[in-house]
């Protein structure tokens, strides 16, 4: 065994270089992301072994590369470390310095607290001692002197004792606070640490810089929109953004951030038909009361860019007039959207949201109100958006805004077959919508097993505003599925914009001056048999 040991320390050892990567820029897809990291090196000629750590401890492995001038790497091996303690970010660092100081004044008054409790047991116990002796020696100034003593004591201590109860109600509270406020912007996986070695070989001494690229699941960016519309007269303005989060065990720090919608997590095979066997249907394993199947699914490699600096060099020329808008640049390129932006960010690795603004537009609309009578008394003002496709917008949620008030939340839809995006936007009395039936144009009749009802609606109208205003006006009448059911006489004035007869229902579009007032009626007549009863 000492043969052994004396011959291993004759055996030449490799070299080892220890580095740290920098994270410079992120892609974020809609779902993952493509991380890039930076690490310089100064090597010495020969083979050596080079160990880079500060990445990320979740990722793609077969997304993984690494590439360096002037370095010949020959072997990659990536692996999660457990033992090297990761550096806390300076404000969770000053939060946990924070907490260590009012964990230890908790104790402390906690101890004090079980001090004074004893001392008053102490007093409590000898006071009753000294009162109960059992030759009778005790005398009336005995008696006094000892409920002064406890008196005075032990008010003193229950004094102390809830002083001490308190202060650590008011140190819990602080600590249940900080406790809290570190967990939330702790960056999780923070006990991981992503590090990479490599097998490298160098013709001569070489100072270099090896970048690091791979693909990680732990980050996602949702697109949303700020929908503001100051008033019927004036343009729309839209406002894209992105809310961007991560959980990839890294605190993302001054990175230069591209937003993609594209999915390289997904299998890249389009399908292709087999042939398709019937057979008898097969007993399905059961494995804790779920079925047991399995998936396949394939990761792409981020795709590389045709250059990359090692550092990144932001100079912005700034005005008073100056908005995201100059920052971010939009490609659009054959199979996907990108937002390149020149500003750099902080995202946390806890999760929390980093609400990114984009780009904003400019989108004409056309304002027109909107009436169901037979469903609502309510009249509505719609915002109708056009020519939206050429924004290239993405599926998301929408806040909208009307006239400085907050209207509601939408989702705006760009990839349905619909041209346009109808907003509804609030609800304007002065638009007045009445439905009533018509009495003197109403009746059933019986004639043999046949049983004739005829009804009659009348729509009344007014715009009581000071100027015109637009109007669709919709309205019902039935339509019949059964044989024994006959839907006839549909009289509808006046003559509809839209009269859909395979659903029944009227349409109208119209312009309504300044005060005008419109009336319509619809009037159907269903015959049915006597000894059966509808349900309108």
């Amino acid at each position: 065994m000492l043969i052994s040991l004396c011959l291993g320390c004759l055996l030449p050892t490799q070299a080892q270089k220890q580095i740290s990567a920098k994270l410079t820029e992120a892609t974020v897809y809609l779902r993952g992301a493509a991380l890039t990291h930076t690490a310089s090196a100064t090597l010495k000629s020969g083979s050596q072994e080079v160990v880079i750590d500060g990445l990320s401890p979740d990722i793609e492995i077969n997304s993984l590369k690494v590439k360096a001038n002037g370095v010949l790497i020959s072997a990659t091996e990536f692996s999660q470390d457990y033992l090297t303690p990761r550096e806390q970010a300076a404000h969770i660092k000053k939060l946990q310095d924070s907490l260590d100081l009012y964990k230890e004044q908790l104790k402390d008054a906690q101890n004090e607290l079980e001090v004074h409790k004893q001392l008053l047991k102490l007093v409590t116990d000898g006071t009753q001692n000294n009162m109960s002796q059992k030759d009778g020696t005790v005398t009336i100034a005995d008696i006094n002197a000892n409920m002064e003593l406890y008196r005075t004591k032990a008010s003193e201590l229950q004094k102390s004792i809830d002083k001490d109860n308190k202060k650590i109600d008011k140190l819990k509270e602080t600590v249940n606070r900080l406790n809290n406020q570190i967990n939330q912007d702790e960056t999780e996986n923070m006990q991981l640490n992503g590090m990479l070695r490599l097998s490298v070989s160098v013709p001569e001494n070489i100072t270099t810089t090896f970048t690091i690229t791979y693909f990680t699941n732990q980050a996602q960016w949702v697109p949303c929109y700020d929908i503001n519309i100051p008033s019927m007269d004036k343009s729309i303005t839209l406002q894209s953004k992105a809310k961007v989060r991560q959980v990839t065990g890294l605190d993302w720090n001054n990175v230069k951030l591209t937003l993609s919608n594209a999915t390289p997590n997904r299998s890249s095979v389009a399908p292709v038909f087999k042939t398709w066997f019937l057979s008898f249907q097969r007993p399905q394993t059961i494995v804790d009361g779920m079925k047991v199947r399995s998936n396949s699914v394939s990761y792409a490699a981020p795709a590389e860019k045709a250059s990359a600096s090692n550092t990144i060099d932001y100079t912005y020329k700034w005005d008073s007039q100056m908005t995201m808008d100059n920052f971010v640049e939009v490609e659009d390129q054959d199979i996907q959207v990108s937002f390149a932006i020149a500003v750099p960010y902080d995202i946390p690795g806890n999760g929390k949201e980093k609400l990114i603004d984009l780009k904003s537009y400019d989108i004409k609309a056309d304002f027109k109100y909107y009436s169901i009578p037979k469903l609502s008394d309510e009249t509505y003002l719609i915002a109708t958006l056009s020519d939206y496709e050429k924004y290239n917008l993405l599926p998301g949620e929408a806040t909208v805004t009307f006239n400085n008030t907050f209207v509601g939340r939408t989702r705006l839809r760009p990839n349905d077959t619909e041209s346009q995006i109808s907003l509804t936007l609030t609800t304007d009395p002065r638009i007045s919508v009445k439905r009533e039936k018509q009495k003197d144009f109403c009746s059933t009749k019986h004639v043999g097993n046949s049983t004739t009802v005829t009804q009659s609606y009348l729509i009344t109208v007014k715009n009581n505003q000071s100027k015109a205003a637009k109007l669709t006006l919709k309205e019902q009448y039935p339509i019949s599925n059964d044989k024994d059911i006959e839907v006839k006489d549909v009289t509808i004035t006046p003559k509809a914009t839209y009269d859909k007869t395979d659903i029944g229902v009227v349409t109208w579009d119209l312009e309504l001056q300044p005060g005008e007032t419109r009336t319509f009626t619809v009037t159907y007549t269903v015959k049915h048999p006597t000894d059966r009863d509808i349900a309108w």
